[in-house]
């Protein structure tokens, strides 16, 4: 009887439809039964650590970009401050400014106090009937030094027509104030408030700051900063224009 002929082979006498099986899946651009197609649990390692440090960067660049903006506001708001004064004192700010003429109706807050130059106590309200530039200064304030000269002038040329002037030296050094007065030529008094009473009182917000008081003891006009003496007198014809109707 003839012998069935024998299995082919492969050299490690493996059948080829077993080999087909179990290699389908390993040998280059096979496609096996069960081979697996590449999908999203097969990705490179390296291609995600570079997504993953990609959207990293992305949100540290717009935090960076937040971070500029409000730094950016933050300086403009710095330059602003500089521009229109800083802070001084007590919550005062130094009006580093030309004032304007705001027009004001209220009483003036009547008030006694020692002169800066020691002599005789002042009281405002005995200056009832004139009109009276009150104006309060520090030495401290560099506005308050700009503004001196035309104030001094101003009161020179106003001084024959019924206008008194008066000074409040707000929280200063007395001898400072003093030898600011000599410095300058100031010749119309002042008092001395070194506990800052009066700014209470008038509500001030910077320093310097002059009020126009009409004969009868009101205030007609307020200016925040440092006063031109040309803005000054224009109010000051305007008060006594008033005062002949």
């Amino acid at each position: 009887m003839r012998r069935p002929p024998p299995a082919i082979t492969n050299s490690a006498d493996t059948p080829l439809h077993e080999l087909d099986r179990s290699t389908a899946g390993t040998v280059p651009g096979g496609a096996g039964v069960n081979s697996q197609p590449d999908g999203p649990e097969r990705r490179d390692p390296d291609s995600q650590k570079l997504r993953s440090d990609a959207e990293r960067y992305a949100r540290l660049g717009k935090r960076m970009a937040v971070f500029g903006i409000v730094l950016l506001v933050v300086v403009v708001a710095v330059q602003e401050l500089r521009s229109r004064g800083t802070s001084g004192d007590s919550g005062i700010t130094i009006a580093n400014y030309r004032a304007v003429a705001q027009a004001d109706d209220r009483p003036a807050p009547d008030f006694e106090m020692a002169a800066l130059n020691g002599g005789d106590r002042i009281r405002l309200s005995d200056l009832t009937g004139e009109i009276v530039v009150l104006n309060f200064w520090a030495t401290w304030c560099g506005p308050c030094r700009r503004e001196a000269p035309g104030l001094q002038g101003t009161w020179e040329a106003y001084r024959d027509r019924g206008v008194r002037f008066l000074g409040v030296d707000y929280r200063d050094d007395q001898a400072a104030a003093r030898a600011y007065e000599r410095e300058f030529g100031i010749t119309y008094p002042s008092v001395y408030d070194p506990a800052g009473e009066r700014a209470f009182d008038y509500e001030l917000v910077g320093l310097p700051t002059t009020f126009i008081i009409d004969r009868s003891g009101r205030i007609v006009y307020r200016f925040i900063g440092y006063t031109d003496a040309a803005i000054l007198q224009r109010a000051l014809e305007d008060v006594l224009n008033r005062s002949r109707s």
